[in-house]
């Protein structure tokens, strides 16, 4: 029995079912948060240092064992901001790409930074949730000084569900243990 008669009431019937499942889809936060975001300055240099508060959920952690790797890119900004938010000036700029891997034959856990190729291995999961948890970047050029008005810095821990296995990336869509993305931001430092 079809219960579409016509494309535009099968149409209709998809976005009800999309705005009924939307409520779903909201982020709670419940996995990754971000703790404490600071800059430091040393001579010469800027430290940026961030602590997540980092859990992996129990369908994350069953597909990570099942040997899926899962995959965040961390974005961090600094820009000036200006009377128009529109025309802030970028300051610094840096993207990095991190994957979490479990290596069944030597039973360990493997971090490694996408982008320059360099990995850290860790025997427990919980040492290298530990190491996912403090992001610290340095900066060569000064741009925290008092001749600046306002310096904004944007942090987002974004968890690629697009790089996950086709099958699972309608659950992950849709399953709120697949949340481990965050987002932080400090205005005028």
């Amino acid at each position: 029995m079809r219960v579409c008669r016509s494309k535009s009431s099968c149409f209709l019937l998809r976005c009800l079912l999309l705005v009924c499942y939307l409520p779903l889809v909201s982020a709670n936060n419940q996995w990754l948060e971000v703790s404490d975001i600071l800059w430091s300055s040393e001579a010469e240099k800027q430290q940026f240092f961030a602590q997540l508060e980092f859990r992996l959920s129990p369908t994350a952690k069953d597909a990570l064992l099942s040997g899926i790797v899962l995959y965040w890119e961390i974005k961090v900004s600094a820009s000036e901001a200006s009377f128009l938010a529109f025309f802030n000036q970028q300051v610094y700029s840096r993207v990095e790409r991190l994957s979490l891997r479990y290596n069944t034959l030597f039973n360990d856990y493997r971090v490694r930074n996408e982008v320059d190729m360099s990995f850290r291995r860790f025997s427990s999961l919980a040492d290298a949730i530990e190491y996912l948890s403090v992001i610290q970047y340095s900066s060569d050029t000064v741009f925290l000084t008092k001749d600046r008005a306002c310096i904004t810095t944007d942090l987002k821990v974004l968890f690629d569900i697009e790089a996950l296995p086709i099958p699972l990336r309608p659950i992950a869509y849709f399953d709120s243990g697949w949340d481990l993305s965050a987002y932080a931001s400090i205005e005028c430092e």
